[in-house]
C-alpha cells in the first residue's frame, strides 16, 4: 500500500515542476512580424499601435517592421516615432526585400526604431522636403521645415546611438544611401539577407526601452505575421482622397433623389451612407478647413437648386464650390508642403467628372422646370393660363385620372387623397408632359402661395434668362 502512496506523490510532484525541471524545451520566443509597404498614413499609425500593444499582451520578444515606403505624411509619420520611441516593446525596422526603399519619412521611421537594418540592393534617406509637385521650397519654408525634421533627427539619432550627420544630410542634401553605405556610416545596425539571417545576427543584443535595457533571444524565435485588418484594410480605401470626394458627392445625389421622390428609401438610405463614410474618410485625414466648408456649401447650395426646378444660380455655385473644394480639400490650389513627399490631393480626372454629373444634374431639374416643375416661369403659356383655375374630376385620381377645366380634358394628379368622379379641384401648378397638377379648393390658397416665392425666384433664374435669350 505504500508503494501506491509514493507513486501518487510522485505522480503530483511531477505536476507541480516546471517544464525545465522534466527536461523538456521552453516554447522559443515569439517576434511579431508587421509590414509598412506603402505611403505612411494615419492608418499606418493605427496598425502599428495595434501591433506594439499585442506584442506587449503576448510578451513578444521584439516586432519586426518590415519597411518598403516611398514615405508619407509628416504628422502620421512624427505619430510613428513617437510611439517607436517609447514602446517597452524592442522594435527591429527591416527595409526589405531586395529593391525596397525606406525614402523620406520612412527613413525617420527606420532609424526610430531599437535595431535598424536592411536587405542587400535597398535604399535609405533621400528625406528632403518638396512641394506637392516635386519643385523646391522657397528659401524661408525651406529653412523652416528642415530645421524642424532635422531636430527631430538629432534627438532621435542621439537616443538610438546613429551617426545624425550622415542623416542629416538626406533632408539637408537629398542624400540616398545603399545598405552597404548606410551601415558603414551608421545609418542602420545590420545588412541581412533574410528574416531569419536577420534574428540571428540580433539575438543576444541589448537595446534600451522604456522598461530599461532589454537582452533580444531571437534566435530560433517563433514568428507570427501579423497583418491588416479588415478594419484598417476598409479605413485605407476610406481614406483615399478621391474614394472620400465621390462619396460625399454620390451621397448628396442620393439624398437629392430620396428628397425629389420620396418614399423610395434605397437612394435616401445609400445617399445618408455615402455622406457619413464620406465625412468619416476626411476626419481621419489632415484637411484644409476652407475646402470642407466649401464642400458643404456645395450640398446646400445642390439641395437648394434641386428644389428650384431650373433656378441655375444655386447650381451653378454648388458646381463651382464643388470643384474649388477638390483642389483646397487636402491642401492648396498652389500647394505649399506640408509633408516629406507627395500630399494628399484628388485627381483631376475625378473633379472634371464629378463636375460633368453635377451639370448633368442641374440640366435636368432646368428641363423638369421648363416641361411644368413648380415654377411657373417655365411652364408654357398653354399651361400656364390653367393655373389657379377650377375644374371637375371626370375620372377618379388615384392619384392620377383626367380632368375638364374651362371645356378642355387634361390629364392631372394629386399628391393628397384620391379624388372620386365629379369632385371640384383647382389647378394648382403642371408637371413634366403637361399634367396638371390639382389639389381640393380648401388646400388651394395654401398649396398657390407656397409656389408663388419659386416663381418670383424663377423670373430671375438662369435658365429663364437663357429662354428668353433663345426666344428673342
Amino acid at each position: 500500500m505504500r508503494w501506491l502512496w509514493a507513486v501518487l506523490l510522485l505522480g503530483v510532484v511531477a505536476l507541480a515542476l516546471p517544464n525545465d525541471a522534466l527536461g523538456q524545451q521552453d516554447e522559443p520566443p515569439l517576434v511579431l512580424v508587421m509590414d509598412i509597404d506603402g505611403a505612411i498614413e494615419p492608418i499606418t499609425e493605427r496598425y502599428l499601435k495595434r501591433v506594439l500593444n499585442q506584442a506587449e499582451s503576448r510578451d513578444a520578444e521584439a516586432v519586426v517592421i518590415r519597411i518598403d515606403t516611398p514615405g508619407g505624411y509628416i504628422s502620421s509619420m512624427r505619430n510613428l516615432a513617437e510611439q517607436l520611441l517609447n514602446t517597452p516593446v524592442p522594435t527591429i525596422a527591416y527595409v526589405w526585400p531586395s529593391g525596397a526603399q525606406a525614402a523620406s519619412a520612412g527613413t525617420i521611421v527606420t532609424i526610430a526604431t531599437h535595431v535598424a537594418a536592411m536587405a542587400p540592393a535597398t535604399n535609405i534617406g533621400a528625406a528632403a522636403p518638396v512641394t506637392g509637385t516635386g519643385e523646391d521650397l522657397p528659401p524661408t519654408l525651406r529653412k523652416k521645415v528642415d530645421e524642424d525634421i532635422t531636430a527631430l533627427i538629432r534627438s532621435i539619432a542621439s537616443l538610438r546611438g546613429r551617426n545624425y550627420d550622415a542623416i542629416e544630410r538626406t533632408v539637408l542634401e537629398a542624400k540616398a544611401y545603399t545598405a552597404d553605405e548606410a551601415l558603414a556610416l551608421n545609418v542602420i545596425d545590420y545588412v541581412a539577407s533574410d528574416l531569419d539571417s536577420l534574428l540571428n545576427k540580433v539575438d543576444g543584443v541589448t537595446v534600451l526601452t522604456t522598461d530599461g535595457p532589454t537582452d533580444l533571444h531571437t534566435a530560433g524565435a517563433r514568428v507570427d505575421e501579423v497583418g491588416r485588418s479588415l478594419v484598417e484594410r476598409f479605413l485605407d480605401i476610406l481614406t483615399n482622397p478621391n474614394v472620400t470626394y465621390a462619396l460625399i458627392l454620390l451621397g448628396t445625389y442620393g439624398v437629392i433623389f430620396e428628397i425629389r421622390d420620396p418614399g423610395n428609401f434605397g437612394p435616401g438610405v445609400l445617399g445618408v451612407l455615402g455622406l457619413v463614410l464620406g465625412f468619416a474618410g476626411i476626419g481621419l485625414l489632415p484637411v484644409n478647413f476652407t475646402g470642407v466648408v466649401l464642400l458643404v456649401a456645395g450640398i446646400l447650395l445642390l439641395l437648394l437648386e434641386s428644389q428650384l426646378d431650373g433656378f441655375g444660380w444655386a447650381g451653378l455655385g454648388a458646381v463651382i464650390c464643388w470643384i474649388f473644394a477638390g483642389f483646397l480639400l487636402f491642401g492648396e490650389i498652389f500647394p505649399e508642403p506640408t509633408a516629406l513627399d507627395d500630399p494628399l490631393e484628388i485627381s483631376r480626372w475625378v473633379l472634371a467628372v464629378f463636375g460633368a454629373v453635377t451639370v448633368s444634374v442641374i440640366a435636368m431639374f432646368w428641363v423638369l422646370g421648363r416641361g411644368g416643375g413648380k415654377a411657373e416661369a417655365f411652364i408654357p403659356s398653354q399651361e400656364r393660363r390653367l393655373i389657379t383655375q377650377a375644374g371637375t374630376v371626370v375620372d377618379i385620381l388615384n392619384p392620377s385620372g383626367e380632368i375638364v377645366v374651362n371645356g378642355e380634358q387634361w390629364t392631372a394628379m394629386t399628391e393628397g387623397d384620391d379624388l372620386p368622379e365629379g369632385a371640384s379641384v383647382v389647378v394648382t401648378g403642371v408637371y413634366a408632359g403637361g399634367v396638371l397638377k390639382v389639389v381640393e379648393p380648401d388646400n388651394a390658397t395654401q398649396q398657390l402661395a407656397r409656389g408663388a416665392w419659386r416663381d418670383r425666384l424663377a423670373h430671375v433664374s438662369l435658365a429663364h434668362m437663357i429662354r428668353k435669350r433663345r426666344n428673342h
